[in-house]
């Protein structure tokens, strides 16, 4: 048993919010980058992929600002408040996850706006729903690069809490890749949600991504179990404690092992959308808790 410790709580929820919805735009876009890589960059599944993934990474933006004791200089992050230059601190976990969001909120808005022109929802000059960027080479050069700054957004949360000097975080070396997967997952799930509610869409894009998705489901089991060993005696009870168990417990049951049983059968998702509406649905549950629990365990500890 540890020892009691007091300690004001240094991230709350709005931080657990902001690393998960990060997290979910960096997989969604990843999922449109992939279906790009297959000739598929102007499908309806991708698009929704361009669509959300902006204004997610706006979303994350707002509630990172807003978790600020001084909100209103947010801005010194990114700029050097003497001579108004833009500042990087590579050795800033802090200064170089901001221009991380910044960089892919510029990259995400273009698909963002791409994606608007596709659905003819939006004109702009010579950019028309017959020339647009993704579907075209040209395009297929953007998503790659996106889905690199994208799987640095996704892995940043995990790494940040690896170097962060509070005790639990750096007791396992998973963390940063159970972040990776946890973004992936999330964000094929959200993409997976969106279609199958709208029902207007490509099935056998969605089919695919389901198949895909089950099989990172699986890969996420393993590296909660790898965390779960890695932790070793002096980690575990930091995480496996009050809420940070509970929430663990509820991630593995209902975002991983009940998905893997749901999301498996599913060869038509036209005929069974409420079920994959269903599977897409306890994965961003789940990720959201196992999230949650790896940033609350230290601090509750």
């Amino acid at each position: 048993m540890l020892p009691f410790r007091e300690n004001p709580v240094e991230w709350g929820w709005l931080v657990y919010l902001e690393m998960f919805i990060a997290g979910v735009a960096a997989g969604a876009y990843a999922t449109a980058a992939l279906l790009e890589a297959n000739g598929r960059g102007n499908s309806p599944v991708a698009r929704t992929g361009h669509l959300l993934a902006f204004p997610l990474v706006v979303l994350a933006g707002i509630l990172l600002t807003v978790d600020l004791h001084r909100p209103e200089r947010f801005w010194h992050m990114v700029i050097a408040s003497e001579v108004f230059t833009p500042i990087l601190k590579l050795w800033s976990p802090m200064s170089f996850g901001s221009w991380l969001l910044l960089l892919f909120g510029f990259w995400t808005f273009v698909s963002f706006l791409d994606a608007l022109i596709a659905r003819r929802r939006l004109t702009l000059w010579g950019w028309r729903a017959d020339r647009t960027l993704h579907g075209t080479p040209l395009g297929l050069v953007w998503s790659l690069i996106g889905a690199v700054i994208a799987f640095f957004l996704g892995s940043y949360s995990g790494v940040l809490l690896n170097v962060t000097n509070f005790p639990g975080w750096g007791h396992s070396i998973m963390i940063g890749a159970m972040f990776v997967a946890t973004a992936l997952v999330t964000g094929m799930a959200a993409v997976l949600l969106i279609e199958a509610l709208r029902r207007q869409t490509d099935w056998g894009d969605v089919a695919g991504i389901v198949r895909a998705t089950v099989v990172l489901v699986a890969w996420q089991l393993l590296l909660v179990l790898a965390f779960v060993v890695t932790l070793g005696r002096a980690g575990l009870p930091v995480f496996f404690t009050g809420g940070s168990l509970v929430a663990i417990l509820l991630a593995i049951a209902f975002g991983i092992v009940v998905p893997l049983i749901l999301g498996a059968p599913i060869a038509n998702p036209r005929v069974h959308s409420g079920r994959v509406a269903l599977f897409a649905a306890l994965i961003l549950v789940g990720g959201f808790l196992l999230r949650a629990a790896v940033v609350m365990g230290p601090q509750h500890g």
